[in-house]
């Protein structure tokens, strides 16, 4: 008896702790259930919101448009032919029996022109009225590399027509932006005997021509 007693009373406790489970679990189920739902359903709060907000036009079409830099081409102006230029023609061609006459540069005389320290005279490639002057073996020269071997020796003509005693060199001077022809070593010195007729603004004509098959230059003023 005592032992169907006990038996039945360990079946009871049984049954309670099975119930007491099962209670256990349904509620760790809901509380878990309860736990995902808020999850989700701060989830779909967060879409909400994200979708409310502006989307974003953005796409590079409003910014301004860079311009391309164009190098600035030299202003040409007119040639200058007057009393001047007439008188230099007929001086090389019929009194110093000169060949080939060109004219290479019309310019400006810039303060660096006359600078000592510079000591030449610039004529950039950009702004010639003729490239022809120079002659295939000339041009092999002033392309050379080594700066001891690109360069031609000339004389230069005055604007008092007066052939001026100490030669020049001739050289192709390649900067950052330009490449320039440049007549060098003697310039300055000549510049200023000739600082009347060549002074600072006043325009110039830069004329080649050949003397015994030799390359030479005027330089006279056309224009204050």
């Amino acid at each position: 008896m005592k032992q169907a007693a006990f038996m039945e009373k360990e079946a009871k406790y049984m049954r309670k702790i099975k119930k007491l489970e099962k209670k256990m679990k349904l509620r760790y189920i809901h509380e878990l259930k309860k736990l995902c739902g808020e999850q989700v359903k701060e989830e779909n709060n967060s879409k909400a919101i994200m979708s409310k907000r502006p989307r974003s036009t953005f796409t590079g079409e409003n910014l301004p448009k860079r311009r391309k830099m164009v190098p600035k081409r030299p202003v040409r102006t007119q040639v200058v032919i007057n009393k001047v230029t007439e008188r230099l023609k007929e001086f090389i061609v019929n009194e110093i029996k000169g060949t080939e006459l060109t004219l290479v540069i019309q310019k400006n005389m810039f303060k660096s022109d006359t600078d000592k320290g510079l000591n030449r005279l610039n004529m950039p490639i950009k702004q010639l009225e003729s490239d022809e002057f120079l002659r295939e073996d000339e041009r092999r020269i002033l392309s050379k590399t080594n700066p001891k071997e690109n360069e031609i020796e000339v004389m230069v003509l005055g604007p008092t027509l007066e052939m001026y005693e100490k030669p020049m060199k001739l050289k192709m001077w390649h900067m950052k932006s330009s490449v320039n022809y440049v007549l060098t070593t003697s310039w300055h010195s000549f510049w200023r005997e000739n600082k009347k007729d060549l002074d600072k603004d006043s325009t110039i004509q830069v004329w080649s021509f050949r003397r015994d098959e030799k390359l030479c230059f005027a330089v006279v003023c056309v224009a204050r």
